[in-house]
């Protein structure tokens, strides 16, 4: 862990991802019950450093759609990072600042391939619409826990007739890294894949991250990357936190994301964000 780079910086933005950052990830199975919501204390705690000038923006896998209440619920700041950094949208006017798309012959390599991984479920985001071969479980389970509707258009490789913005497929852990491996050797030039969640292997823009997107907003904003602190959860949020003057990786991170980060806080239930916005945001020396 590297502190001296953040000893008496004054920080003017925090970023964060959303799901097991700034929320608890909704268990498998449990759909949109209980929908998880921001610990008061942390809510508490976003308040004050907004009013002492700092901006507090959030960086997801979501879409708009899904991501809305989230950024509504915490009070965030304008521009939302999107789909894993290939989309920065400007919500309070209701623009589009940063698009990247997969490109067409790499979606349609991706979804050749995937003919060999029946029991893995891909979903194509294009134009901000959500669209499967078949609806089944896994499916029905994402509708439930990302609140957004899903079209089922028969087969995907023939359907598909534009850039897509990014490839989301669910699967067990096991199956998704041998894709993975498939994904890697496939001919070409090289498919920008990363793991968002355990179970979750998403196909993304060529060079899109949210590293990227965060650089794009930072000089969008005149921001300096060492008065920012970024917080995430897993390996999509990696380029995140290595771009941030401190990055920080939540204690139930993979042990990838954790060895990067500056700084390793609790758990969204031991109130891991609000310990970040304490230690780093809300002393005049925080180390």
């Amino acid at each position: 862990m590297n502190c001296e780079k953040g000893n008496r910086m004054r920080y003017k933005m925090l970023v964060a991802d959303i799901d097991g950052t700034l929320v608890r990830v909704v268990p498998e199975g449990q759909g949109s019950r209980d929908a998880p919501v921001v610990p008061v204390e942390t809510l508490e705690a976003l308040r004050e450093i907004r009013r002492r000038g700092v901006r507090f923006l959030l960086a997801t896998g979501r879409m708009w759609a899904s991501a809305r209440r989230f950024f509504e619920m915490a009070e965030a700041d304008p521009p939302a990072i999107l789909y894993n950094g290939a989309m920065v949208y400007d919500f309070a006017r209701g623009t589009t600042l940063y698009r990247r798309q997969v490109p067409l012959a790499t979606a349609q390599k991706v979804l050749r391939l995937l003919r060999e991984f029946p029991e893995v479920q891909p979903h194509v985001y294009v134009d901000d619409q959500v669209y499967v071969g078949r609806i089944n479980r896994i499916t029905e389970e994402y509708q439930r826990k990302d609140s957004i509707p899903v079209r089922e258009v028969g087969d995907l490789l023939q359907f598909l007739e534009a850039d897509p913005v990014k490839i989301l497929i669910i699967g067990e852990r096991a199956r998704l890294e041998q894709l993975a491996q498939a994904i890697r050797a496939l001919p070409g030039d090289p498919v920008n894949f990363v793991f968002s969640e355990p179970t979750y292997l998403e196909i993304l823009p060529p060079g899109t991250s949210k590293g990227k997107a965060l650089q794009f907003v930072a000089e969008t904003l005149g921001i300096p990357k060492e008065a920012i602190v970024a917080v995430g959860d897993d390996l999509n949020d990696l380029e995140m936190i290595r771009y941030a003057g401190v990055g920080v990786a939540m204690a139930d991170a993979p042990e990838g994301l954790r060895a990067e980060a500056d700084y390793v806080c609790g758990t969204v239930e031991e109130g891991g964000l609000r310990e970040v916005i304490e230690r780093f945001l809300l002393r005049e020396n925080p180390y």
